[in-house]
């Protein structure tokens, strides 16, 4: 930072985060260790008056750091100005929040990896005919450092477990397939025996289904997986400070409204205890807070980085480059507004509870893709582990069908909320963290062969 400022710049900040990842793959039943590797990388913004331009490195060598400045500096003379950039952060966040670094996990070697593997294989092999194609279990154990001109300088280390878990089912050319991912900052809370059980019921019941015909309006209970990665895409971008400054959020202009059932409580919580992507301080070292986005269905604001805070009038803290399935590259972006952990606020009743109340509907445990028009919020997605509810029970596995609707239409029809909150997110490296519950949504469509 210092070097940058006497290259020529105003202003500048430097985030550099180290991260030692462990990983452990299964390819057709069999664990083998993947990898173990440290990294170290180097984010440097650096500013001149309204021109603020980035470069970014892995770090080797002293050299490392003099080439990056230097192309940052030399960005300076070729990037456009920046009419909103209001300068960087002034107020650091201080402290830790419990529970985003585990010294188990951190101290959990290849071997222990090894070891929750092979107990997920185990349990999925004791289902007839039941095998894993493939899986994955990575620890990651990481620190971060943010220091800009200003004087601000920012801490954190947190770790992250994150299992893509799946198994097959069946033979002749005729499989089914069941998939879980678990993500959790400490690798105790994760039950692999429970993991593989799950992914074996879903495999047997994916190979059962029978390609659904027709069109079935009613109730569609979601699980929380793909449903967190589908609150991201709609309403984590709908309070984005950032989409809602240049046009991109259907809530813009809204505060005060009502735009889902009272029933639904959104907070972004980045001092959650245990949260995956919980820090006091923000990825650019600004101060997190907590903050009610939606409560009982009304809106009650937006989150933003130092840059769209400032131009909406909103506290900053949503500055975010590091991700919650990996940290890997989070050095080779700029902070940008994400979400913290996106919390849906959990209701009262069990899944049983939620699926007993269903008349005629459907329950999905996994989409194909999760996909969502965050714009308009329609959508029309391929169910992969799917039943039917008939009279509050579950019936008929089905696949080869569509579920439709528009999701911030479903949102203002939630007609049921689950206690159990299940962490999620986007993209592999995209920043942001959903917790949410299973939910009953009214006025979806199953939509079938005709």
């Amino acid at each position: 930072m210092r070097r940058a400022q006497s290259e020529g710049a105003d202003a500048a900040e430097a985030y550099v985060i180290t991260f030692t990842s462990r990983s452990v793959y299964i390819e057709d039943d069999v664990p083998k260790v993947a990898e173990e590797r440290s990294e170290t990388g180097l984010g440097i913004r650096a500013a001149k008056a309204k021109r603020v331009a980035f470069s970014a490195t892995t770090l080797a060598s002293p050299a490392d750091v003099r080439s990056a400045v230097g192309a940052a500096i030399a960005g300076l003379k070729r990037v456009p100005e920046d009419p909103d950039f209001s300068g960087l952060p002034t107020e650091a966040g201080k402290g830790e929040v419990r529970g985003a670094w585990d010294a188990a996990t951190a101290t959990t070697d290849t071997a222990g990896l090894l070891d929750a593997a092979k107990t997920f294989t185990d349990a999925v092999r004791g289902s007839k005919a039941t095998s894993v194609p493939k899986a994955i279990v990575r620890i990651q154990e990481y620190t971060f450092r943010v220091a800009n001109s200003n004087g601000i300088v920012a801490n954190h280390r947190g770790t992250l477990v994150f299992a893509y878990l799946t198994a097959k089912c069946g033979s002749k050319g005729k499989f089914g397939e069941g998939i879980v991912k678990a993500m959790n900052t400490s690798i105790r809370p994760i039950d692999f025996a429970a993991h593989g059980a799950t992914v074996a019921r879903r495999a047997a019941e994916n190979l059962r289904a029978r390609a659904f015909k027709g069109k079935l309006p009613g109730v569609a209970v979601l699980d929380p997986l793909d449903l967190g990665e589908v609150f991201l895409t709609t309403v984590g971008s709908a309070v984005n400070g950032e989409d809602v400054h240049k046009g991109r959020s259907p809530w813009a202009g809204k505060v005060g409204a009502d735009v889902a059932s009272a029933g639904v409580t959104v907070r972004d919580r980045p001092r959650m205890p245990s949260g995956l992507a919980s820090g006091v301080a923000d990825d650019e070292g600004n101060a997190t807070q907590d903050r009610t986005l939606l409560e009982a269905g009304r809106l009650k604001g937006f989150f933003a980085d130092r840059k769209h805070a400032a131009l909406l009038g909103v506290p900053a803290g949503n500055g975010y480059r590091r991700a919650v399935a990996t940290v890997e590259g989070a050095y080779t972006r700029p902070a940008e507004t994400e979400p913290s952990n996106l919390v849906v606020e959990p209701g009262r009743k069990s899944l049983e509870a939620l699926l007993a109340e269903v008349d005629s509907g459907v329950y999905v445990e996994k989409f194909a893709a999760p996909e969502v028009n965050p714009l308009s919020g329609s959508f029309a997605m391929e169910v992969r582990n799917a039943t039917l509810i008939k009279k509050g029970e579950l019936a008929d596995h089905v696949k080869v069908a569509l579920l439709t609707g528009n999701f911030y239409e479903g949102l203002k029809n939630v007609v049921g909320v689950g206690r159990d909150l299940s962490p999620s997110h986007a993209f592999l490296t995209a920043p942001g963290c959903a917790y949410v519950p299973p939910m009953a949504f009214d006025g979806f469509e199953l939509v079938g062969q005709s």
